[in-house]
This record gives structure tokens, sequence and C-alpha cells, in this order.
């Protein structure tokens, strides 16, 4: 499939539909996001699910397509996405990180195996180019063993998960949909400063809550965390609440408004609010 990828992206270039194209690139054995704009470049074009082309934009409006647009109005860029890319892409534009007018998708599917892997519940774009749509993965063995046990029995197991924090912040640097100015995990307010493990469960809920109304499932952090914590099991139950709460799924639309319009950037809490 890669070789007709290369084929489409080169007939793309050259018939000037668009001027460059953002996809991921191996050079040196490393792959990493690269701009290319000749057609030669497009040779060492490859599309991997364990590599990410969009990373942390910290801080807002920084990204890199977003600084493209900024110096090239006019430009027109094609971006090379699997399903979990395209849903980056439509959650950043919803918050004004990006433009989407002068971009052109390029949407490429992933397979079974792919999508198995990256626990993935919806493996290819909107309206992909190449692949075949196939069965996502919804089921999490976490969340089905957890959902059968008591209360007691599920605050003990994220209690033993979430001490092992190291406050190493991978999971939010790894997270395409993380680009507040100021992050509110640094805050004094929000969570102490200095302390390892973080407050159980302040530090991680903050986060999650954070992302409610944004997470694309794409499972980065989970993948970012040196100490195995299953983040994406909690990612994946709170995009369930918040379907079956507002009938909302993020990614999917532009268009479509979050039910969630507070943020703890908009409405901090106050010391001695409630005294």
């Amino acid at each position: 499939m890669i070789e007709k990828l290369k084929k489409l992206a080169k007939e793309y270039l050259v018939s000037g539909k668009v001027e460059v194209i953002f996809g991921l690139r191996e050079k040196d054995n490393h792959l990493a996001p690269h701009i290319f704009t000749k057609v030669e470049e497009l040779d060492s074009l490859v599309v991997s699910p364990q590599y990410p082309l969009f990373y942390t934009c910290r801080p807002s409006k920084k990204n890199i397509i977003r600084l493209i647009e900024e110096k090239y109005p006019d430009i027109k860029i094609g971006v090379i996405v699997k399903g979990c890319e395209e849903r980056a892409l439509i959650e950043l534009a919803k918050r004004n990180q990006i433009e989407m007018k002068n971009i052109e998708i390029l949407g490429v599917a992933c397979s079974r195996e792919e999508a198995v892997e990256c626990k993935c519940p919806r493996p290819y774009p909107n309206h992909p180019l190449l692949g075949e749509k196939v069965e996502g993965v919804f089921e999490d063995k976490n969340i089905e063993g957890l959902l059968n046990k008591g209360w007691s029995e599920r605050l003990a197991f994220w209690q033993s998960q979430l001490s092992k924090c190291i406050k190493c912040y991978g999971c939010r640097n790894a997270c395409p949909l993380c680009f507040c100015q100021d992050c509110a995990m640094e805050q004094e307010l929000w969570s102490k400063i200095g302390e390892i493990p973080p407050e159980i469960p302040m530090f991680h809920f903050i986060r999650f809550y954070h992302l409610a109304d944004r997470c694309i499932e794409c499972g980065e952090c989970e993948k970012a965390c040196p100490m195995d914590i299953p983040l994406l099991t909690i990612s994946k139950q709170v995009r369930k609440d918040v379907k079956e709460l507002f009938n909302y799924e993020s990614g999917l639309d532009v268009k479509q408004e979050s039910p969630l319009l507070t943020t703890l950037d908009e409405m901090p809490m106050k010391e001695g609010a409630n005294e």
C-alpha cells in the first residue's frame, strides 16, 4: 500500500492540487514528521501506527501546520493521516489551532492487525483514499474486569496503578490535543509541586476531565507512560460516558460543538470559595 500512497502523493504534488505534503519520513532508520516539497522526497514517505504525525502542540497555536498557514496564508497543504490523526486534525481545527480550509486530507485506513495493536475503535479516516475500513476494537479487558468488581476493588486497582506515576508529564507531552498555554497540571492550585507520586487521583483526573470532550483515543498517552499505567482504559471509559450522556464523539466533525463548555482555565476554583 505504501507504493500506492507514494504514487498518489506525487500526483497531488505534480498536479498542483497541493503545494506541500505533511507526513512521516524515514531517514537514517529514523521516522519523523516532514514537510515534503519535492516529488523525489516522497520516496522516503512512510506510514506507521507506532509513530504519530501530531504531537503535543504547546504552546497554543504553535503547531507546524498553523505556523505554515500563518506564513503562507494561501498555501495548499496535503496531510497524510490515519484515522486517529484525522480526528486530531478535526479537534485542533475545532479549537482554532489550525485552519482546515487549505488542507487536503489524504486518508489511509489501518489494517485489522494495526487496530488491535493500538486498541483503536475507529481505525480509518472518514473517507480513506487507500485501504479498507475494518472493524475497530471496542473491548478493553481492564474495563470489563473492573465493571465486574465492587467500588472498593476498583478504587484499590486505580490507587495501585496511579501510585506508580513519576510525574514525568509524558502522557501530556505525547497527546496531540494538549495545547494550553499554561498547563493546569503544573499549577500549585491543582497539583502540589514536588510531590511524587502526585496526589491520587487529582493529578490524573484533572487531565482526564480537561480532555473528556477532545480525546481521540489514539493511545499515545499510554504508549508514552514509562510506568505502564493503563491510561487508555480511563480514556475509553470517559469517551463512552460522554457519548452516552451527551451523544457526542470527538474528532468526527469540525462543526459539531462540544457539550462541555467550561474548562479549568475558564472557571478555576478559588481557595475559600465555599467557606
